[in-house]
């Protein structure tokens, strides 16, 4: 007989906003080497300097209103975890206190840049915490919990550092998941080639999906509240296109080409010229071309003989005709799901080394939000000899970086936690 698998009852549900800001949103990290915090860290003048510099080249780092002044408010307890080591406090105009800390400490003064690095990288590709725990040390939970309190912080605000870049088009789709042995669905949302959006959610209707959709919403308009993106690529599923209709009212939602013809290649992966015909149709430069050629599908389809299930997907594929030319009308939009496809592709790996999930909802989803900026901010790998232009999707898509090392600008990204004020967090 087969035993019992051994689960624990989990909380599967949202919990309501905390009505105080997270505590790390009280943090301003400024990009800063061991060897820089050696020589200017105790230093009044040269501190002043340093941080002066930083607010004028980056002042979205630092909270509104910070270049009303501040004054420096002593120092924090020498660090327990990393002897020698203590941030610096400050007072801005409005009497409110913030401290300063370098980029190279990560939060809660867990460890530092150099011996971090290495592993979270790892950690970013599918490393489950058992084995990073033979190769670097500690235990299994000191790296899975240093992955979750990088979740903590808002996922929009982190990456995008510049209201003005953020994403007009999006991807969105859901990623079915193993959740304490039931059924759970991590709504995803990407946009410039980041990872935006990562919520947890029990169930995949209407209600549950605008909850997880809208987390992604809130935090976007943290950090613009204006936004309003233009479209969005979804599947077929309603409850998604309606979470997105909801939350965005003048949103587009673009049906995805890519799943239309899955289900016809499904069923009928040695018609290759079935297939080259259908893509023939997506590849169409104008919304008129579009239809003729859907048109010249269709009758050319009824000179041919199908199986019934064949004939019902290629019958579904034209009856959307109108469904797919609205792509036309916004040009550089996604007519596929590829953009939120190869995410969800990692994400699925990530699911299976680790088994599933297998925590409440809010440890869970701050784990998954964790792997995404770490995503978001790792290296690309290299490729040939040429380098790249860019080091990592969030500065591709920023334009900018803070420090040339990937984790530096992680932390220094991650100052006030991506929360442009300090407020009740959005989650």
């Amino acid at each position: 007989m087969d035993a019992r698998p051994n689960t624990r009852p989990v909380n599967r549900e949202r919990k309501p906003q905390p009505s105080q800001p997270p505590r790390g949103a009280k943090q301003i990290v400024i990009p800063i080497t061991r060897q820089q915090y050696d020589e200017i860290w105790h230093d009044t003048e040269r501190i002043r300097a340093f941080v002066a510099e930083c607010a004028g080249s980056a002042p979205e780092l630092f909270p509104a209103g910070f270049d009303r002044g501040y004054r420096l408010h002593g120092f924090g307890r020498p660090s327990r975890k990393l002897p020698g080591l203590k941030l610096r406090k400050i007072v801005t105009a409005d009497d409110v206190s913030y401290w300063l800390r370098p980029s190279f400490i990560a939060g809660f003064m867990t460890g530092t840049v150099d011996e971090l690095a290495y592993p979270l990288l790892l950690a970013a590709h599918g490393v489950p915490p058992w084995l990073l725990k033979i190769g670097f040390g500690h235990s299994e939970m000191y790296w899975h919990r240093l992955v979750e309190r990088l979740g903590h912080s808002s996922l929009v605000g982190t990456t995008v550092r510049d209201p003005a870049r953020l994403p007009v088009h999006l991807a969105a789709d859901e990623h079915h998941a193993d959740w304490a042995g039931q059924k759970g669905y991590v709504a995803t949302t990407v946009g410039g080639g980041c990872l935006l959006g990562v919520a947890l959610t029990a169930t995949a209707d209407d209600a549950h999906l605008r909850e997880a959709y809208g987390v992604f919403a809130a935090e976007a308009r943290d950090v613009e509240p204006e936004y309003a993106p233009e479209t969005v690529n979804t599947d077929g599923w309603a409850a998604t296109r309606n979470a997105f209709s909801s939350l965005f009212p003048s949103i587009a939602v673009v049906l995805c080409f890519l799943h239309g013809f899955l289900k016809i290649r499904d069923r009928c992966r040695k018609a290759r010229d079935l297939h080259r015909r259908v893509w023939d149709v997506y590849r169409a430069a104008t919304v008129e071309e579009f239809r003729r050629l859907m048109g010249e599908l269709q009758r050319w389809c009824a000179t041919r003989t199908w199986t019934a299930a064949v004939r019902e997907m290629v019958e579904k594929l034209w009856a959307k005709t109108e469904a797919y030319a609205v792509a036309y009308d916004h040009p550089g939009c996604h007519r596929t799901s590829n953009a939120v496809d190869r995410p969800m592709n990692r994400l699925c790996r990530l699911m299976y080394a680790g088994r599933g999930l297998h925590g409440h909802q809010g440890s869970s989803e701050a784990r998954l939000r964790g792997w995404a900026l770490l995503q978001n901010f790792r290296p690309y790998a290299p490729r040939g000899k040429c380098p790249r232009a860019f080091e990592s999707p969030a500065h591709r898509l920023n334009g900018k970086r803070y420090h040339e090392h990937w984790l530096h600008n992680l932390m220094a990204s991650t100052s006030l936690m991506g929360f442009r004020n300090p407020k009740p967090a959005i989650r």
